[in-house]
């Protein structure tokens, strides 16, 4: 594969951005009585935990928000915002199957008036798209090289969300960055994505493989590698989220490995995490919530229909860690109950307009 991050930017071409600040608003006042049709591309956790924000919150305010799952097919997320146009819905919200169904469908709500919000993923900046929510998945892999560098990490198994998707090509060429960065020489890793035994002297990628996101795929991964490399081939695995991870670590249980001998990172910073970081289980992770991405989309969707000026592109603020520098009162959850408990407690910045919340430069 090529580098990574030219695959982060594929697709994405920026055709100059439509205020949709500036459109009339077409349903009731003020964001009273307002019906969203919401679509994820799956049935997955990550989705479904900030839906459940969305959907509490827009409920608080009045709203109805009607949500379609796919199975993880284009035709799914055209038929989704179809429907939701027939419908005469007040705004659109999608996690995209691509970039590329993403501007067939910012096309079909341009043309029919209705706004289309953007979450997870970052979309292509086209006209009809009223606003986003995601993380800035190069630093929060970043965030991870940094803690393996400091672990003395130099043998690594990479355990990738999805070989080639953006928010998995951002965290591996982030991971690869840190060690750039700090001067390490890592050969030609970051043109040889997928390479096993491609790197440099101080930092060789031992074995490669694509999780799917999903426990099982990834414990197969780390029993492949375990097998081939055996217990002392490697160092630490960066196993791109908490469910893989859950995967990874049954994987090395099994084999009757110690984890707590190995660097281990991830990102999500699901509950479960911060009990493992606690334990010594894992060495790190990234409290990266839906859930308050979800909060900061509600906010931008709010804007809209009120007609007040909003960052129509956000990078959600997220918190690594590790077993020293945990504090769980700071952490963000991904339980509705528990997060709209802190929510309500300003147990956490979950404001728009705090600085903390970088807005895209690119998306004005």
């Amino acid at each position: 594969m090529k580098r990574l991050l030219l695959k982060m930017t594929a697709g994405f071409a920026v055709l100059g951005a439509m205020n949709f600040a500036a459109t009339t608003v077409r349903a009731a006042d003020a964001g009273k009585g307002k019906v969203i049709g919401y679509y994820m591309d799956a049935a997955d956790d990550y989705y479904k935990a900030a839906f459940l924000v969305f959907k509490t919150l827009g409920n608080n305010a009045g709203w109805q928000v009607q949500d379609v799952v796919g199975q993880g097919t284009a035709p799914e997320q055209i038929d989704a915002v179809e429907n939701f146009i027939t419908q005469k819905v007040d705004a659109i919200v999608v996690v995209q199957n691509s970039p590329q169904t993403t501007s067939e469908c910012l096309k079909k709500a341009l043309a029919a008036g209705i706004p289309e919000f953007h979450t997870s993923h970052k979309p292509p900046l086209e006209p009809g798209l009223a606003g986003f929510t995601t993380f800035d998945f190069v630093a929060d892999g970043e965030c991870a090289g940094q803690s393996a560098i400091k672990h003395g990490v130099k043998r690594l198994v990479m355990i990738e969300g999805k070989l080639g998707q953006g928010s998995a090509a951002g965290q591996t060429q982030g991971f690869l960055q840190a060690y750039q960065k700090a001067g390490k020489d890592i050969g030609n890793l970051l043109d040889s994505v997928g390479v096993k035994g491609a790197g440099g002297k101080d930092l060789q990628v031992v074995f490669w493989g694509s999780g799917n996101w999903f426990a099982d795929p990834a414990k197969k991964v780390m029993q492949d590698a375990i097998t081939s490399l055996g217990p002392d081939g490697f160092d630490g695995a960066y196993v791109q989220n908490d469910e893989m991870m859950t995967g990874a670590l049954q994987a090395m249980d099994e084999a009757g490995l110690d984890s707590s001998k190995y660097w281990l990172g991830s990102s999500n910073g699901k509950e479960k995490s911060w009990d493992w970081v606690a334990e010594g289980k894992t060495t790190m992770d990234v409290n990266q919530c839906p859930t308050l991405e979800a909060d900061i989309l509600f906010q931008e969707v709010s804007a809209y229909f009120d007609k007040k000026p909003y960052k129509k592109g956000v990078f959600v603020n997220f918190i690594p860690f590790e077993k020293d520098t945990l504090d769980k009162s700071r952490m963000i959850p991904w339980i509705l109950d528990d997060y709209m408990k802190k929510r309500a407690a300003n147990a956490f910045n979950h404001d728009i307009n705090s600085p903390a919340f970088r807005a895209d430069p690119e998306f004005k």
